[in-house]
């Protein structure tokens, strides 16, 4: 496995430096939940595949997603993970282009999924968020 684990075996959280890995507010992601659905993942669910589009701007509730590039493949390498408050996405999701990574659930948790649409309307609204993403 790819990951960096803990002593415990649970998937470490890439640290943020230098603001890379940003997280949404509460109170963002309170103005997010308006706009999408919360749903629950499973250990290894696929959340998005490398080369297809994005539909849904992602952001982490609870557990642990994992970032891959070449997912399955013999080259696979974590490019990063993440627990809650971040998400899932970047402004290439908003311009309509296909994932470049595939995301993996490592922990189970929940997620708030809200449509590509809705979220290009709420940056469109809020430049603290779209700046933020």
């Amino acid at each position: 496995m790819s990951t960096a684990q803990d002593k415990h075996g649970a998937v470490r959280e890439t640290p943020d430096r230098y603001g890379a890995f940003p997280r949404l507010a509460p109170e963002q992601l309170q103005d997010l939940t308006a706009h999408g659905k919360r749903r629950r993942t499973t250990e290894g669910e696929v959340l998005y595949r490398e080369g297809e589009p994005f539909r849904e701007f992602l952001a982490i509730l609870s557990g642990t997603v994992e970032i891959l590039q070449d997912h399955g493949g013999p080259e696979e390498r974590t490019v990063a993970a993440h627990g809650p408050g971040r998400f899932l996405g970047e402004l290439g999701m908003l311009e309509g282009q296909a994932a470049f990574d595939t995301a993996v659930v490592r922990e189970a948790g929940e997620i708030l999924a809200v449509p590509v649409e809705r979220q290009r309307t709420l940056v469109g609204r809020d430049p603290v968020l779209g700046d933020l993403i």
